[in-house]
This record gives C-alpha cells, sequence and structure tokens, in this order.
C-alpha cells in the first residue's frame, strides 16, 4: 500500500443530493451549499490497569459520525426529506393578511376576495394617530356604522366611518386555493434514511490543476434538526443535521471521499 499524492484545497462543494436507499432516485437537491461538515467519529475509551498512570489500551466505541449541511436556497424537498411530512397539492385553506388604503366611499376589495373563506375576516384600524387607532372592527350583515363593517361574498369591504377614507386597514383573513403545496408535519410523520452525495471541486495547489470531489454517505438520516433561519437583510440560511448510519453493505462502506 503506498501514500495518495493527492493534496489539495476543497475550493467549491456547492450542491449536494439525498437519493432514495431502495430505488436509488433523488429525492432532494441542495444548490449553493454556505457549508458542509462532516464530522467522522473515531471514539476510543481508555484502559488503565496496575500501577501505571498511563492507559496500557484502547478499546473502541460506538460512533456518532454525522454532517451539517447548510444553504441559502430551500428546495422544497428538503423539508420534505429532512422530516418526513407529507406534500399536498389540492385544495386549501390560506391564511393571509393585507394592509389597504380605504377608497372613495368607504370601500376596499381584497385581493383574495374571489376565495374568501366566509366568516374568517378581522380588520384593524392600521394608520396610527386615529382615535380608533388599533380598534377591531366588528362585521355586520349591512349598513354598517361607525367601528363595523359589511363584506360581501367577492371580498369588497364598506366601511361604516367615512373619517376612514385615505386611512390604512389591516385585514386577516382565509383563502381558498387549489394550487398550493402543503408540507405537513403529522403525528404519524416519521424521516427516512437517504443516501447523500455531495459534488465538489478541488484545486491542487502545486500543479494547479482542478478535479472532482465528492463525499458519498451510504445512509443518514436527519436525526438531529432542519433549521430555517431568516434574519433581516440577510440570506435564509437552511441547515440539516445528518446521522450517519450503517447502510448494512457487503462491503462494510459507511462513507467514500472520491477524488478524481
Amino acid at each position: 500500500m503506498s501514500l495518495s499524492a493527492k493534496q489539495w484545497v476543497v475550493d467549491d462543494i456547492s450542491n449536494a443530493a439525498l437519493f432514495d436507499i431502495v430505488n436509488g432516485d433523488p429525492s432532494a437537491y441542495f444548490e449553493r451549499l454556505n457549508k458542509l461538515t462532516l464530522n467522522i467519529d473515531a471514539k476510543q475509551q481508555r484502559v488503565y490497569g496496575g500501577t501505571s498512570k498511563y492507559s496500557f489500551h484502547l478499546t473502541e466505541q460506538d460512533a456518532e459520525s454525522g454532517i451539517q449541511i447548510e444553504n441559502a436556497l430551500l428546495d422544497y424537498n428538503q423539508l420534505l426529506a429532512a422530516t418526513g411530512a407529507t406534500l399536498t397539492t389540492a385544495a386549501t385553506i390560506v391564511p393571509h393578511v393585507e394592509k389597504l388604503t380605504v377608497l372613495t366611499g368607504s370601500t376596499v376589495t381584497l385581493s383574495k376576495g374571489a376565495s374568501l373563506v366566509a366568516g374568517s375576516d378581522k380588520i384593524i384600524v392600521a394608520t396610527k394617530g386615529l382615535t380608533n387607532s388599533g380598534a377591531q372592527l366588528t362585521r355586520v350583515a349591512s349598513a354598517p356604522t361607525a367601528l363595523q363593517y359589511s363584506i360581501t361574498a367577492a371580498g369588497v369591504i364598506t366601511l361604516g366611518d367615512a373619517a376612514l377614507v385615505g386611512k390604512d386597514i389591516r385585514v386577516f383573513y382565509d383563502y381558498n386555493s387549489t394550487t398550493a403545496s402543503v408540507a405537513s408535519l403529522k403525528t404519524t410523520s416519521r424521516n427516512k434514511a437517504y443516501k447523500f452525495v455531495a459534488y465538489g471541486k478541488a484545486l491542487d495547489d502545486e500543479t494547479n490543476e482542478w478535479f472532482d470531489c465528492i463525499i458519498v454517505i451510504y445512509k443518514a438520516q436527519m436525526l438531529g434538526t432542519f433549521t430555517i433561519d431568516q434574519q433581516r437583510k440577510s440570506a435564509t440560511a437552511n441547515s440539516i443535521d445528518l446521522a450517519i448510519l450503517d447502510a448494512g453493505r457487503a462491503d462494510g462502506k459507511v462513507i467514500d471521499i472520491i477524488a478524481t
């Protein structure tokens, strides 16, 4: 056995994917990775005996290797793969909020009014400095007075206070969507195990040559956390912690790091 001649700077591991272990189909894709951290556990337990203060033997401990993935671009399938959530695209009730300026005639029209869920509307006076600022208006069937409003099935709202013309209100309501994708976490949700592959480029500083650097984990499962972190004026960071499992392969392989 000779030593490897490979010595490089890993310059770009920007893409990765999860694959179904059974049929090999891609299940989720990660683009523009900010960070990929692979921890290979190799714990040993010191064994002491006799009068020496030094251990005379090391025994292997259970390994808890893992990988952390962080990227700024959220693929909906990452959520599904990480959490075991079920995906549906069907009739769905969607919560919505709009800030609207009251028009002449004391009316406003909801943008999703045609799909409004009856009885779901709540209205707050949004403009500051008014006597009724922050007040929640009461819905009535018709002829609203001050602090009241009426609404049609098409989402046209009539306010009972003419002083609100030119002022803002905030409307909270639900509407029905037939096209929304919904990832539902249920009490029965169970995350699956996947094959993980990261695709990267590395640079040999001595020869100035680029080559492919690929990390293959034959079985990994989301046993930590799936985090969606959004901070104002910064890119969204989505991170997943994967535990590396025994793939049960005949060759005993758990991880491959390939340089070509």
